[in-house]
């Protein structure tokens, strides 16, 4: 995921998409699948799946066209929002958005609706590219950040800063399935979807 990171949790609100790559914020006992085509990202294709059991744990893997290659990913929730305190991720996962590097993050998520009364999410952290071997790759952390609002009824829109570039992802809601258009570094289009139980 996400100087390029999106290894950083989905904000805590309900309208996040291009961070399930990474993190869904699942309820317990929830399962997510979800996967992006584009030309456009060196990967070419991606399908994630995420469980989350008991507790503060989630688990996924990503499996990646190019290179042909499978990911392991892991976050912990290391507080929960409460009131206007931000719910706070910590977590392995990819590099920037569309690259199959690993990296390591740590996000503040919150949910805004109460704030703002739309549906919508938040999130900032810092995340790093890392080795398989455990290196870093850069000489620094870099900032992460994403916004999701819902722009129409089961229609939201996405913002997200990777590190290195912007993307951006238009959605719908349709029963437990999500479609949209993924705009990767905001040049190429794509398409997203997922399904959760």
């Amino acid at each position: 995921m996400p100087a390029g990171y999106a290894v950083q949790g989905e904000p805590a609100g309900p309208v996040g998409e291009l961070t399930h790559r990474f993190s869904a914020h699942l309820p317990e006992g929830s399962w997510l699948i979800s996967g992006a085509v584009n030309g456009g990202m060196p990967t070419e294709a991606e399908i994630f799946i995420w469980h989350k059991p008991k507790g503060r744990f989630q688990f996924g893997v990503g499996l990646l066209a190019n290179p042909k290659t499978i990911r392991w990913l892991l976050n912990y929730e290391l507080q929960r929002q409460k009131g206007s305190a931000p719910s706070i991720m910590a977590g392995v996962g990819l590099q920037e958005l569309g690259v199959g590097n690993p990296g390591v993050f740590v996000t503040a998520n919150w949910a805004l609706t109460p704030f703002i009364k739309i549906p919508s999410s938040l999130y900032l952290g810092t995340g790093r590219r890392i080795t398989l071997g455990g290196k870093t790759l850069d000489r620094s952390w870099v900032p992460l950040l994403g916004f999701s609002a819902q722009v129409a009824r089961g229609v939201s829109a996405t913002v997200q800063m990777d590190g290195r570039k912007w993307h951006g992802v238009v959605g719908a809601q349709l029963g437990e399935f999500r479609v949209g258009v993924f705009a990767f570094k905001f040049k190429t289009i794509g398409i997203i979807v997922g399904w959760r139980d």
